[in-house]
C-alpha cells in the first residue's frame, strides 16, 4: 500500500512539474488591439500572465513606408499598452525575459552565476522575445524591419481566410534561417523553414487575431550567466 501511495505521489509530482515547465518555457509575447488600445500580452494559448513591464526594452512603430514614428509605452503594474503618434502600419518590440534554469527543485528565474550550489538538470538559458504586429498592410512589409529574429510575410495576410496558407520567410540577424520551427500560439507545430528560410503556414482563425511563432536557440560559450540564447518571435495580424 505504501509503495502504491509513493508511486502515485511521484506521478502527480511529475505531472505537475511538466505543466510547470510548459508554463515557464512556452510563453510568448504578442500585441493585441482591445477596444482601440494596443496591449502587450505575455502568456501561452489564451492564458495571459502578469509580467514586469520593465522587460519591454524596445518598441518601434512604423508608417506605410517603414519609417519610424514616435510611440509611447504606457507601463502599468503588471502589463503595458502602446500609443503610437500618427497612423501606424506596424509595431515591433523586444522583450527580455531574463535568465531561466532548471534545477532539481524546479525552474528558477535566475542566471547561472546566481545558482551556485544548485544542481542544474538543463542548460541555463537567456530568454529573448520579439513581436511584430501588422496593423495595416503596405508592400514595404514584405521586407524585414531589422529585428534579431523576424517573421516576414511574402504577401498580404489580411486578404487570407481560415484554411488558407501564408508564405513567410524567417530572418535571423538579417539572414534567412533554415530549420526554424513555426507554431501557433497554442504551440501546434505548423512547419519548419527550408534552406531559404521559407515556410507555408496555415491560417487557423476564421476571424480575429492570428499569432504565428518562430523559435530558435543559439548556444553560447564562456558566458557566466547562460549556456544558450532561447529566442522566439511572433507575427500578429487580424483576419477580417
Amino acid at each position: 500500500m505504501r509503495n502504491i501511495l509513493v508511486t502515485a505521489m511521484t506521478l502527480c509530482f511529475m505531472m505537475f512539474s511538466n505543466v510547470f515547465v510548459y508554463d515557464v518555457c512556452a510563453c510568448d509575447v504578442w500585441i493585441e488591439n482591445k477596444d482601440n488600445e494596443l496591449i502587450v500580452f505575455y502568456g501561452h494559448e489564451d492564458k495571459r500572465k502578469p509580467y514586469d513591464p520593465s522587460k519591454i526594452k524596445e518598441v518601434k512603430a512604423y508608417d506605410s513606408n517603414g519609417n519610424s514614428i514616435p510611440v509611447e509605452v504606457i507601463r502599468q503594474k503588471d502589463t503595458a499598452s502602446l500609443s503610437p503618434e500618427g497612423e501606424a502600419f506596424a509595431i515591433s518590440l523586444f522583450f527580455d525575459n531574463g535568465y531561466w534554469l532548471k534545477t532539481t527543485d524546479g525552474w528558477k528565474n535566475i542566471s547561472k552565476r546566481d545558482a551556485k550550489g544548485m544542481q542544474l538538470v538543463e542548460p541555463a538559458r537567456h530568454s529573448l522575445k520579439y513581436a511584430k504586429s501588422l496593423i495595416q498592410w503596405a508592400e514595404r512589409y514584405t521586407e524585414p524591419l531589422g529585428m534579431k529574429l523576424e517573421i516576414v510575410p511574402t504577401n498580404n495576410p489580411f486578404l487570407l481566410k481560415k484554411g488558407e496558407h501564408l508564405l513567410v520567410t524567417v530572418f535571423y540577424e538579417g539572414k534567412p534561417l533554415e530549420g526554424a520551427e513555426m507554431e501557433t500560439r497554442d504551440h501546434k507545430v505548423l512547419a519548419k523553414t527550408d534552406k531559404n528560410g521559407m515556410a507555408s503556414v496555415l491560417v487557423e482563425s476564421e476571424s480575429g487575431i492570428n499569432v504565428i511563432v518562430a523559435k530558435h536557440s543559439v548556444p553560447i560559450k564562456d558566458n557566466p550567466d547562460a549556456d544558450t540564447i532561447s529566442i522566439s518571435s511572433t507575427l500578429i495580424f487580424e483576419v477580417r
